[in-house]
């Protein structure tokens, strides 16, 4: 039996994009194999149901629960696994199927997603009780860090430091990935640089306690608690590194692949675009940074068929701008596979300039389009919010450019 006597899709496409999504993390197969390999290992896993099951309170289209299970590959030929999981299907159509889509996950982020639907207060593998113990973590962290704005202005938050918050899980997923976490074993510690320094040019590093969990739970074996910020040079974390080099967590190799190439892009079909995940997955992404007297109203196909045709446009005029500003496209890591991926700027209603007294400024873009070099075209895979721009961007470096701008990003447009 296939995936679809198990699984409903709400398309084809959407189906087609987690077959690309698993053969860009497990690497080194076909379309076509992956297909095969992924029918098999769900009528293996189906007909018996050999899966994890996490129950939740949800009030979307995916019910309420998820069902998770181990691909048996692991991510670009690494230590860290690869998983997917479905969700209770709780459509109310014709020959409708138990679950619904299939998301592709590595080990590390498998966990940070069932977590976050558990409504666990966490960073990564790091376990907190409350919300207040994360956030006194986070701020302390932005203290002792050399200055940078880790929050969005005008943008409430039950996280306190969340552009932080984003890039420590992140890092944390990178360095595993890269086996470039330490682990004292007589002391039952675990530490990771964290990639930042403070104004003396000290490494800073967290150190957690680890806690062994009791349940049979393939995924959640121990926990780290008790995270605690520690100085290169500091004795006690001397002693507990045992001199073990930490180094960064990395993003690239070739800093020439930071580069947009828009001679690339102007080519005919140069940038394809993933029409249906943009224009109906995503929508309400276009809507978040508009006026609310000027958002699309989705359920009128005249209005669908305007915003295409704007954005459009706007993607022309963007790719002109490049043009003339090698930093306009910037580059972000897309942690879930762990490719280089760039961020273009969608002016939806052009570069509009504002004047506050004597200052001219630019308002921010509408969104940004993620895309990815694939066989010489750049491949517009998904349309992300600013603030989702943002964070990971800033894996690679603090952003810069003018319309990077963590105090614009949610900044009043009129």
């Amino acid at each position: 039996m296939s995936i679809h006597d198990y699984i409903s899709f709400h398309s084809n496409e959407e189906y087609e994009r987690s077959i690309f999504q698993f053969v860009q993390m497990a690497g080194e197969m076909t379309i076509r194999d992956a297909k095969q390999r992924i029918d098999q290992l769900i009528d293996r896993t189906f007909s018996k149901k050999r899966f994890l099951t996490y129950k939740y309170n949800s009030r979307n289209r995916g019910g309420n629960a998820m069902y998770v299970f181990d691909t048996g590959f692991r991510f670009q030929k690494g230590r860290e696994r690869i998983f997917a999981y479905t969700l209770k299907n709780t459509r109310h159509e014709e020959n409708q199927k138990e679950y619904y889509g299939l998301f592709i996950k590595r080990e590390t982020m498998m966990r940070d997603e069932i977590s976050s639907r558990l409504n666990r207060w966490h960073i990564g593998d790091i376990i907190f009780d409350a919300a207040e113990g994360m956030n006194d973590l986070l701020g302390r962290l932005a203290d002792e860090a050399l200055y940078e704005n880790w929050t969005f202005s005008n943008y409430q938050s039950s996280v306190s430091h969340p552009i932080l918050k984003n890039y420590l899980e992140n890092t944390y997923f990178q360095l595993v990935h890269q086996g470039k976490i330490y682990i004292n074993e007589g002391e039952k510690k675990m530490m990771f640089n964290t990639g930042l320094i403070d104004s003396s040019f000290n490494e800073l590093f967290l150190v957690c306690d680890i806690v062994p969990n009791s349940s049979r739970d393939a995924l959640f074996k121990q926990e780290y608690r008790v995270p605690e910020i520690y100085k290169s040079s500091n004795r006690v974390f001397r002693n507990y590194s045992r001199n073990a080099p930490l180094p960064v967590a990395t993003f690239y190799e070739n800093p020439g692949d930071l580069l947009f190439n828009w001679e690339i892009a102007q080519k005919p079909d140069g940038i394809n675009i993933a029409d249906e995940h943009i224009f109906r997955d995503n929508l309400e992404r276009i809507n978040q940074n508009r006026d609310p007297a000027r958002r699309f109203n989705f359920d009128n196909p005249q209005d669908i068929a305007r915003c295409r045709q704007m954005f459009e446009g706007a993607l022309k005029s963007s790719l002109e701008l490049s043009k003339r500003n090698y930093k306009f496209v910037a580059p972000q890591f897309w942690p879930a596979t762990g490719k280089l991926q760039f961020l273009m700027p969608i002016y939806l209603e052009g570069v509009q300039e504002i004047k506050k007294g004597q200052i001219r400024d630019v308002l921010p873009p509408t969104v940004a389009l993620s895309m990815e070099l694939v066989h010489g075209q750049y491949i517009g895979t998904t349309i992300l919010t600013l603030d989702m721009a943002y964070q990971n961007a800033r894996l690679i470096a603090r952003p810069d450019g003018f319309w990077l701008d963590a105090t614009k990003i949610f900044a009043p447009r009129a």
